[in-house]
C-alpha cells in the first residue's frame, strides 16, 4: 500500500509539473468543433474536435489535453489512428516527434453528457435549451473548455475556433463570431456554423442551442460598423429593446475612453442559469431574467460587456491576478451610471463607488476568509470580493493618482500594446510606467502587492501665522505589510460655519507625514480624503443638521442623537478600520485596548446638548470579537475618548442598551474628538469621570461663561479648542466662576476640570 500511494504520488506530481510547463511546450492555434446537441431527453452529446497544435520545443512525444466527465471514443493525429490513453481528465496522445514550429492536426473523437460545477459554470441542458458557461466557480482550474470539447484548458494559450453545431426541431445553435452559414441534412436536422477569427482561450468559448430569436442592430464604432446580435427565447425576445436602451450610447462612451471596440459584433444570448452571467467572447451569456423590460441588470449587461476591453482583450495571465478581469469590470459599472445618470447635483459615479467602498471594507475578510495581495489571490476565491470590489476600488484609488488625461490615455495605450495577450499585475505597472513618466511602481508595490487598505487619519492641526497650519496625517493599515508611498492625500478643512476649503492633494509617506496649509479661515476640523479619491480603510459619514433629531450615521455603526440646537451645524464621523494610537503603556488596571476599529466624530457649531452612540459588534468574525475573547464581559468594556492625539485616552461613563452581541453604548454628551473600546479590569472605576458636578451657561457663549461646580473637588480648568489646542488655565476656588471667552473664535470648545492633574469632568460649549 505504501509503495503505491508513493508511485500515485510520483505520478501525481509529474502531471503537476508537465501541466504547469504546457503552454512553454505546445500551443493550439486553432480549435475546429464539430458536435451534435440533440438529446434533450438524455443530455448526452457527441461528435469531434480537430486541433491545430504547434510544437514550442524539440523532440515533444506526447499531448496532454484537458476533457472531463465525456468519453474519448478515439484519436486520429494527421489523419492516421494514433495511441491515447484518457486518465481522469486528462487525455494523453503520443504523437511523432516533433520539433519547435511544427505544425500536427489533431481530431479527438468523443460523446457523453458534459458535467458543470457544483455551483455555477460548465454545461447545462435546461429544458429544451442548452448552453455553456466558460468558468467554474469552485472547479480548479477554473477554465471550463474542457467540460465541453477536449482542449488546452488555460488562461494563457489563445486560439481562433471555428464551430458546426448540429441540431433539430428548428432550434438554432449560437456561437462566438459570426455565423457563416447553416446547412439542413436530409435527416432534417440543421447544422450551424460560426467562426471567430480572433484569439481567446477556452474559458471564452460559447455555445447555446434552442429556440432563439434574433434582435439584429448596428453600431458605428471607430473601426466601422458593428453588428448586434441579440439572442433570446421567443417570451423574452420582446423585452429587448427595454432592456438595452443604452447599449449603443455606452459603447460610445467605452470606445471615448478605452478605444475601439475590435470584435466581430456584439453579442449576447439569453439563457436559463438563475445567476450571474459570463463574457464569453462575443457571445455574452446572460440570465433570462436580466431581460426583463426594466434596467434592474443594467450594470450586469455593462460589466459583461467591457470585458471585451478587460478580460477579453487583454487577459490576466493567472486566475490569481483575477482584478485585472473582473475589477476593471465592476469599475465600469461605476462609470456607466456615471455617464447615463450623474446630474448637476449628484455625482452617481462616486455614490457607486462610495457604497461599493463600504460594503467592501465591512464584509470582506468574511467573503473571502482573509484579506490577501491583489495579485495573490487563492484560487479558491478567485471569484470573491478582491477580485471584484476591492479591485474596483483600487482602479478608482489609480486613476486619482494618475489624474483623468493620463489614466485614460495610458490605458488606451496599454489595450493596443498587449491586446489578445495575457498580462500580469507587475507587467501591467511597468508598462504604465514607461507610458505616463510617472512611477507607479510605489503603486504597484503598495496597492496591488500586499494585502490590505491603508487609513488616514488627521492627528493634529497646529496654527502658526499668517493663516497657516501644520497638519499631522497618521497613516495605519487595515492588514497591510508595510506604509504606503507618495499617496497624493487631499485634505479639507471645515470652519465653524461649515464653510469648506479642499487644498490640493499632497504627498503623504509613512507612519505620518507634517504638511503645510494656507488657509482662508480657522478650521474648526479637518478631514483626510474627503471627496473619496482614495479607497481607504475608513467608512465615513456627514451632514448637515438643522433641527434635533436621531441620525443613523450611514455604515459607520454609529449614532448621532441631537437634543437641543442653537443653530444648523454640520456632523462627521470616521470609522477607522485600525487600530487606535493607544499610549505607550495602558493605564493600570488595563489589559486590553481595541485592535481593530476606533472612531473620530466632530461637529461645528450649533448643537448644544446631545450624544454619540456607537456599536459593539461581538459575534464570532466581527470587529469586536476579539475583545471579548479571552473572556471579558461588558463589566469589562470602557469606552475611551480624547479630544486629539496629543491628549491620553481617558475612560468616560456610558449608558449600554440592546442585545448582549450587538449592544449600543452612547455617549453622555456630544464631545468631538476620538473614540474606542478597551477592556480593563472590574475594579477599575470611572467614578471620577462627570461625577463632579458642571455646568456652563449661557450656552452658547458670547462674552463670558458662568462655571458651576464643586470646588473641594477641583482644583483648575482647562479650555481646549475643537482641535484639542490647550486655550487657558483657570485656577478654581469656589463653587461659581466667572470665564471671559469674549476674546475667542466661533466654534465649539470644551472644558476640562481637573483634581491633582486627574481630570474628573469635562463639558462642551459653544462660544457664538
Amino acid at each position: 500500500m505504501k509503495r503505491t500511494i508513493t508511485l500515485l504520488t510520483l505520478t501525481l506530481l509529474c502531471a503537476l509539473g508537465f501541466a504547469q510547463q504546457r503552454t512553454d511546450s505546445i500551443h493550439i492555434a486553432h480549435y475546429d468543433l464539430s458536435l451534435s446537441v440533440v438529446d434533450f431527453t438524455n443530455h448526452v452529446v457527441e461528435g469531434h474536435t480537430d486541433l491545430t497544435v504547434v510544437a514550442k520545443v524539440n523532440n515533444l512525444s506526447q499531448l496532454r489535453l484537458d476533457l472531463m466527465g465525456l468519453t474519448t471514443d478515439s484519436v486520429k493525429m494527421n489523419e492516421q489512428t494514433a495511441n491515447f490513453s484518457h486518465v481522469g481528465e486528462d487525455i494523453f496522445i503520443d504523437v511523432p516527434t516533433m520539433q519547435n514550429g511544427d505544425t500536427a492536426q489533431v481530431r479527438v473523437y468523443y460523446h457523453g453528457v458534459p458535467p458543470h460545477d457544483i455551483s455555477f459554470g460548465g454545461f447545462y441542458f435546461n429544458g429544451e435549451y442548452a448552453y455553456n458557461v466558460g468558468v467554474a466557480l469552485y472547479d480548479q482550474p477554473h477554465a471550463y473548455g474542457r467540460c465541453w470539447f477536449p482542449c488546452m484548458d488555460e488562461f494563457t494559450d489563445k486560439s481562433t475556433y471555428s464551430f458546426h453545431i448540429r441540431t433539430q426541431n428548428g432550434k438554432k445553435a449560437v456561437c462566438n463570431g459570426m455565423l457563416t452559414d447553416s446547412t439542413t441534412l436530409a435527416d432534417g436536422t440543421r447544422v450551424w456554423d460560426w467562426a471567430l477569427d480572433l484569439p481567446v482561450p477556452t474559458y471564452l468559448v460559447s455555445m447555446a442551442v434552442g429556440d432563439y430569436l434574433c434582435y439584429a442592430d448596428t453600431f458605428h464604432g471607430m473601426n466601422g460598423v458593428i453588428p448586434i446580435e441579440i439572442y433570446a427565447a421567443p417570451n423574452i425576445y420582446p423585452n429587448i429593446p427595454a432592456s438595452f436602451v443604452h447599449l449603443k450610447p455606452v459603447l460610445r462612451k467605452y470606445e471615448e475612453f478605452f478605444g475601439p471596440y475590435r470584435w466581430p459584433r456584439v453579442g449576447y444570448v439569453c439563457v436559463g442559469m438563475t445567476g450571474g452571467a459570463m463574457e464569453h467572447a462575443t457571445n455574452i451569456a446572460l440570465p433570462n431574467a436580466a431581460v426583463n423590460g426594466t434596467l434592474a441588470y443594467e450594470g450586469t449587461i455593462m460589466h459583461e460587456l467591457f470585458h471585451h476591453w478587460f478580460g477579453d482583450l487583454i487577459t490576466c495571465e493567472r486566475p490569481e491576478e483575477m482584478w485585472i478581469n473582473e475589477g476593471f469590470a465592476d469599475y465600469a459599472e461605476s462609470l456607466v451610471l456615471g455617464w447615463l445618470y450623474s446630474t448637476e447635483s449628484s455625482d452617481e459615479y462616486l455614490s457607486n463607488i462610495r457604497t461599493m467602498h463600504d460594503n467592501t471594507l465591512q464584509t470582506i475578510v468574511n467573503r473571502d476568509e482573509g484579506l490577501y495581495a491583489l495579485d495573490n489571490v487563492p484560487q479558491e476565491f478567485t471569484y470573491g470580493m478582491h477580485s471584484y470590489q476591492k479591485g474596483g476600488l483600487v482602479i478608482h484609488s489609480l486613476r486619482t493618482y494618475m489624474g483623468d488625461s493620463l489614466f485614460f490615455s495610458c490605458l488606451r495605450q496599454l489595450l493596443d500594446q498587449y491586446a489578445y495577450q495575457n498580462i500580469n499585475s507587475h507587467e501591467f505597472f511597468t508598462y504604465l510606467t514607461q507610458v505616463s513618466g510617472m512611477n507607479l511602481m510605489h503603486f504597484y508595490e503598495d496597492w496591488i502587492h500586499q494585502p490590505g487598505f491603508a487609513d488616514f487619519n488627521i492627528d493634529r492641526i497646529i496654527p502658526l501665522s499668517c493663516g497657516n497650519y501644520e497638519v499631522t496625517v497618521r497613516q495605519k493599515g487595515y492588514g497591510t505589510e508595510h506604509p504606503y508611498t507618495d499617496v497624493p492625500v487631499e485634505v479639507t478643512f471645515v470652519s465653524a460655519n461649515r464653510e469648506f476649503y479642499t487644498a490640493e492633494s499632497q504627498y503623504v509617506s509613512g507612519d505620518s507625514s507634517n504638511l503645510m496649509f494656507l488657509l482662508p479661515f480657522q478650521p474648526e476640523f479637518a478631514i483626510a480624503n474627503y471627496n473619496d479619491k482614495l479607497s481607504d480603510a475608513t467608512i465615513d459619514f456627514t451632514a448637515i443638521v438643522d433641527a434635533p433629531k436621531e441620525i443613523t450615521c450611514g455604515e459607520t455603526k454609529c449614532y448621532a442623537t441631537i437634543e437641543q440646537m442653537s443653530d444648523t451645524a454640520l456632523i462627521r464621523v470616521e470609522h477607522h478600520y485600525v487600530a487606535p494610537s493607544a499610549p505607550s503603556a495602558l493605564p493600570e488596571g488595563y489589559h486590553k485596548f481595541s485592535s481593530t476599529h476606533y472612531w473620530t466624530v466632530n461637529s461645528t457649531v450649533g448643537i448644544v446638548n446631545g450624544h454619540w452612540t456607537f456599536r459593539v459588534a461581538r459575534n464570532n468574525n466581527q470587529q469586536d470579537y476579539e475583545l471579548f475573547a479571552d473572556g471579558d464581559t461588558y463589566d469589562n468594556l470602557k469606552l475611551m475618548y480624547r479630544p486629539n492625539a496629543d491628549s491620553e485616552w481617558t475612560p468616560i461613563p456610558y449608558t449600554r442598551t440592546g442585545s448582549p452581541y450587538n449592544a449600543l453604548i452612547s455617549t453622555h454628551e456630544m464631545l468631538s474628538g476620538q473614540y474606542c473600546f478597551a477592556m480593563a479590569d472590574e475594579e477599575v472605576s470611572i467614578s471620577s469621570q462627570n461625577r463632579v458636578r458642571i455646568s456652563v451657561s449661557p450656552n452658547p457663549a458670547t462674552h463670558t461663561i458662568t462655571l458651576r461646580t464643586q470646588s473641594d473637588k477641583v482644583d483648575k480648568a482647562i479650555l481646549f479648542d475643537s482641535l484639542g489646542h490647550k486655550i487657558k488655565t483657570v485656577k478654581i476656588s469656589g463653587d461659581v466662576h466667572e470665564i471671559n471667552v469674549n476674546n475667542l473664535s466661533s466654534g465649539n470648545y470644551i472644558i476640562v476640570l481637573y483634581k491633582k492633574g486627574q481630570s474628573v469632568a469635562r463639558m462642551q460649549f459653544i462660544k457664538s
